[in-house]
């Protein structure tokens, strides 16, 4: 069985091409990979900053100043007077 002259140089062009197909389908994995990954990691900081805000809405600030509500409410100010 005698080769043909053509297809000794046949076979190494197909596998280049093979491994530049082989590149390209990599190439476009890792790029949807790295986008898949970058809206995960926006999703999420979007995430934790929504329940930060919920959580400053509903235990949001300090505790009121106790001094202050003293000194405005006339209740208060009866009652220390008294004492």
């Amino acid at each position: 069985m005698a080769a043909s002259p053509g297809s000794g140089s046949a076979n190494p062009r197909k596998f280049s091409e093979k491994i530049a197909l082989h590149t390209q389908r990599q190439a476009e994995e890792t790029r949807a990979f790295e986008q898949l990954m970058t809206d995960l990691t926006l999703s999420r900081v979007q995430f934790q900053k929504l329940q930060q805000l919920r959580l400053t809405q509903y235990h949001g600030g300090s505790l009121p100043n106790v001094s202050q509500l003293r000194s405005s409410a006339p209740e208060f100010q009866s009652a220390d007077r008294n004492s």
